[in-house]
């Protein structure tokens, strides 16, 4: 029974595709057809979510399970082998780190699916939409579920895929049509790297499989200290680091890392449910599940990690940089993303997979609700994302003003609010860090720590405190853009330019995700129940520690308390400052004039 469950998160979303691509053929009416598949999209994802849950809490006591994929399967008939000699399975591993993916996965990816159905419900290519989206999530479920490389390489590809179609799903606008064709190509850059590092981990383990019953999968022999043995040989240092590089390249591309980040920014040309589940619960997190899941042979390359570290906090560090100028509302929230996927690579780079992943659930919450914010201001301004052309929406949509104040206070890392709790943990590996930059990489983190209160404080001056740049609550120039969908949208005609409120099946899933943006750092942070940390506990089997490596922690800078108090004062003082420069241009929500701006070109 719990194996037919859990086969039902993947087949869920499945179906659910299924209908949403052939109900057009039985269901003639075109209103008719896009109310059904708007209906059923969100359904079958958020029973997957059911389904998870009933495996998290059904589940046996064993570490990890394998099932087979496909009902009235054994997990020992091959998916591929009789051929090419290579033995692969088309099973699902059942383990802490799959189900806490699932989760994420399937449960904000669920509530962004609701929304969906009230943002796209103008478009008259919902059935189109709602396609590609249920094929979104199920091939990031395989790709986090799977208990081999090729099976997630399968996953990982197909998000990209997927987030090809929906980043150009307006394609009839050459724009949109280059940003899905640069993030397939960038992509495919890194996906390259993981493809060389599949072919080296099968030429030396002669496998491609995670963990086998018999002990024989990658991650079971790397369990060992010292010694990598295979067959009786051994798998050399050098091996192990190439493995490592190579797969590193494929996460540095698909999240969003220095060098190949450029694609996500412009990846806001599609619809905003899709930036906010590509930016929030899904793609983008890939590479930092694939670098959880091969923490086994990681701690085994102290090099590589060292590269992990850097390439994390450098990219923090740049991207918030870049969001302190941007003025699209959605491209500020873009490098924000690229900024805390930084610091989440920078947290596995020192070995603390476990929080780099709590970064990863916090994230999925405040960025989801700033994205999905974000498209409710896009909404009410009728296709409008420049924030020049904004001001004084606190007035007209507070509703979305105060679900944007709590995502802001929690990516800038407020105190006790989720991302306080999440970012302070990782700044806490980073100080202990292995290989002795951990004085340096603490301070790039807290440095960009400062910087992002800044800019997303400045998000929500220039958006909703600032004089409003247009007219009485009507919008001086209507900017209908292809990113909403909303020409044809008759309840935009009859307002005549006026701002209006969004719906209740677009606000609800931000409520809620409000509620857990607020609370689920008490919960699974260290003052949480059972003892604190129980996120980290949960994850422990999955997750290798880096003593395996026989690497050591250096002894930490200071005490938690210390930690919390100095991440308090950085976040409190980058709202703060970021208030005070801009309420002392309430006019123009401006720095720099329109001349000065020309003289410094």
């Amino acid at each position: 029974m719990n194996d037919t469950i859990a086969q039902l998160i993947v087949w869920l979303p499945f179906l659910g595709f299924l209908f949403c691509t052939f109900s057009g053929v039985f269901i003639k009416k075109p209103e008719t057809h896009k109310r059904a598949v708007s209906i059923v999209a969100p359904a079958v994802i958020l029973l997957a979510f059911i389904a998870t849950l009933f495996t998290v809490f059904t589940r046996s006591d064993a570490p990890r399970q394998i099932i087979a994929l496909i009902p009235g399967t054994s997990v020992y008939e091959p998916w591929l082998g009789k051929y090419v000699g290579l033995r692969v399975n088309f099973n699902l591993l059942i383990d802490p780190l799959s189900l806490f993916m699932c989760m994420i996965i399937t449960g904000v990816g669920g509530l962004i699916h609701v929304y969906a159905a009230g943002y796209m419900a103008e478009d008259k290519e919902v059935p189109r939409f709602f396609t590609y989206f249920n094929l979104f999530i199920l091939m990031m479920l395989l790709l986090v579920m799977g208990d081999n490389l090729l099976l997630m390489f399968v996953g990982w590809e197909g998000v990209g895929t997927c987030s090809y179609l929906l980043i150009a799903f307006w394609y009839a606008d050459d724009l949109n049509a280059r940003a899905g064709n640069k993030a397939f190509i960038m992509n495919r850059i890194g996906d390259l790297g993981f493809a060389l590092g599949m072919m080296v981990a099968w030429s030396y383990f002669g496998t491609l499989t995670f963990f086998a019953p018999d002990g024989r999968g990658i991650m079971d022999l790397a369990n060992h200290h010292h010694v990598l043995s295979v067959i009786g040989s051994t798998v050399p240092t050098y091996a192990i680091t190439a493995i490592c590089l190579f797969l590193f390249v494929g996460a540095v591309g698909k999240s969003a890392q220095i060098p190949l980040f450029t694609w996500l920014p412009d990846a806001m040309a599609g619809p905003t449910p899709v930036s906010a589940l590509i930016h929030a619960a899904t793609m983008v997190t890939a590479g930092i599940v694939m670098l959880a899941r091969c923490s086994w042979l990681y701690v085994h390359s102290a090099f590589t990690l060292e590269i992990v570290a850097w390439i994390g906090a450098i990219t923090a560090f740049v991207a918030a940089s870049i969001a302190f100028v941007q003025t699209d509302i959605k491209k500020v929230l873009a490098y924000s993303t690229i900024s805390q996927l930084g610091y989440m690579v920078l947290a596995c780079g020192v070995g603390d997979f476990a929080d780099g992943l709590f970064h990863v659930i916090t994230h999925a919450f405040f960025k989801a609700l700033l994205f999905l914010g974000a498209g409710a201001v896009i909404h009410s301004m009728l296709g409008e994302q420049d924030m020049q052309k904004m001001g004084g929406l606190k007035k007209y949509i507070p509703a979305t003003w105060l679900l944007m104040v709590i995502g802001t206070y929690a990516i800038a890392g407020f105190p006790l609010l989720s991302g306080f709790w999440s970012k302070d943990a990782i700044l806490d590996s980073a100080s202990r860090s292995f290989a002795g930059n951990g004085v340096v990489l603490y301070t790039i983190g807290i440095v960009t720590a400062f910087m992002t209160a800044f800019y997303m404080n400045r998000l929500m001056w220039k958006t909703f405190y600032t004089n409003p740049r247009f007219e009485n609550g009507h919008l001086a120039h209507q900017h209908h853009s292809n990113d909403d969908a909303h020409d044809s949208h008759d309840a935009h005609k009859e307002h005549h330019g006026s701002i209006v409120n969004s719906p209740s099946n677009m606000m609800v899933p931000c409520y809620i995700l409000a509620v857990l943006a607020v609370g689920f750092g008490w919960f699974a942070g260290p003052y949480g129940p059972d003892g604190g940390n129980l996120l980290q506990h949960f994850l422990s089997p999955s997750i290798a520690p880096i003593t395996l490596g026989n690497l050591q922690e250096a002894p930490p800078l200071f005490s938690p308390l210390v930690g919390y108090i100095i991440s308090s004062i950085v976040a409190i003082a980058g709202l703060a400052l970021a208030a005070a420069v801009y309420r002392g241009r309430m006019e123009t929500g401006a720095v720099l004039s329109p001349e000065q701006r020309r003289s410094n070109m």
